[in-house]
This record gives structure tokens, sequence and C-alpha cells, in this order.
């Protein structure tokens, strides 16, 4: 009878270093197709235009003109086509001002009209500032908040007008610096809520020289004493 003969004890080795292999190259296969990845997303960030300092997405609703917003306070390379166009019709600003105005019953002190220059928004002087004052009252801010979230959106530009009533008479013209002053506190506060441009910005003040209505009771003077917000239209040339 015939002696079997012994098996290579160490036969499993090359069993085992042929796994070890196939698992390496697993591995390898997995990293490469990741830089790949990497390096066309890099590729496609490198090669796009700039959108400056403020890239804002908006997201369009019924109820206003946006929800959420992505902002980046660093400049932001995307391609041009991941980006909303600006939201040029001020007719969207209308309506989401009339939701927002109807929430927070602010249509006696609020007025919005279509102007030659593009759109306003006048603002009773009294919600904003106590008698003869610049500072903003707290508890109304949030209009302001409201108001430039909606030009954070919107490329146009925009000049704020300050307006008193007929109390202001003296030599001094302090009834202009007064306009001026509380226009300007109006828009340093826009511009610093949303990080704006001020290259968009204009301030103006004509203290009781431009009345709505005669200074003949308290109600024409408080309808006189006002902040403007005007809103151009951008022209259809550009």
């Amino acid at each position: 009878m015939k002696e079997e003969k012994k098996g290579d004890p160490n036969a499993w080795a090359l069993t085992y270093g042929d796994m070890i292999t196939l698992l390496m190259t697993f591995f390898v296969l997995i990293i490469a197709m990741s830089s790949t990845k990497t390096e066309e997303v890099t590729a496609k960030i490198n090669d796009s235009e700039g959108t400056g300092d403020n890239l804002v997405v908006a997201d369009l609703r019924e109820t206003g003109i946006f929800e959420e917003k992505v902002r980046s306070m660093s400049k932001i390379m995307v391609e041009a086509d991941d980006l909303p166009p600006p939201i040029s019709d001020l007719e969207l600003i209308r309506e989401d001002l009339i939701v927002f105005m109807t929430e927070n019953n602010l249509f006696n002190v609020v007025d919005l009209m279509k102007t030659k220059e593009g759109f306003m928004i006048r603002i009773m002087a009294d919600i904003l500032f106590d008698s003869g004052e610049t500072t903003l009252k707290a508890e109304n801010i949030y209009l302001l908040d409201k108001i430039a979230e909606l030009l954070s959106v919107i490329p146009n530009n925009v000049r704020i007008e300050g307006h008193t009533d007929d109390r202001y008479t003296d030599d001094n013209d302090a009834g202009i610096r007064l306009s001026i002053a509380r226009a300007s506190r109006v828009c340093d506060y826009v511009i610093a809520e949303e990080m704006l441009a001020t290259a968009r910005f204009g301030v103006a003040g004509f203290g009781r020289h431009s009345p709505l209505l005669p200074n003949s009771n308290e109600h024409n003077r408080a309808k006189n004493r006002r902040v403007e917000i005007i809103i151009k239209e951008i022209s259809k040339d550009v």
C-alpha cells in the first residue's frame, strides 16, 4: 500500500496573499475614483466667475418672495447656472410686502405705490422715531428687517428720503438736518442688517419743504413726517 503524500503546510499563505492583493486593488480603485470627482468639482469651481461678497439664493413661495436664503460673507466661486436670476419685477416685492403688512396690521402707517422711478415704500416717521429723535424704535425695527431682507434679493438702486412737518421753521434748517439724519439712520440699518452694497444707496432730506398735505392739523402733520424708500426700476436697455 502506497503512502499518501502529505500536503504543503504553507499552502494557505498563497491564498491569503491573493486575497490581500485583491483588497488592496479594491481600495486603490475607490481612492482613485474619489480623487477624480474632487478634481472635476475643483475644476468647475475654478473655471466659474465670482459672484461677489453676498451670495443670496431665493426660494419663491406663494406667500412671499422667499423663505430661506443662503449667504456667504466671503467670496464664493460657483457656476453661473447655479444662481437664480435677480428679481427685477418690483411687483413681486409689492405682493410680498402686502402679505407682511396684512399679517402685522401696518396699512395705517405704511403706504406702497408705483412711481415714475420705480416703487416707493412710505413709512410714517412716528413708528420709527420718537419726536425730534434719530434713534430707531426697537419695537418696530422688524419692519426695516423685512425691507432689508427684500432688498437683499434684488439688484436695484435705492434712495431713502426723510421729511418733517412745519414745526421746524428756524433759520438753522433744523428740519432738513433732522430729515437727513433719519434717512441716514434707516439707510445705515438696512445696509448693515443684510450686508448690502453701499454703492446702491442714496440719502436725501427735505425737511418741511415737500409736504403731502397742508400742515393745518395734527393728522396732516403726522402724514408729512415720513421716511420714503424709493426702489428704482432697472432700465430695460441695461
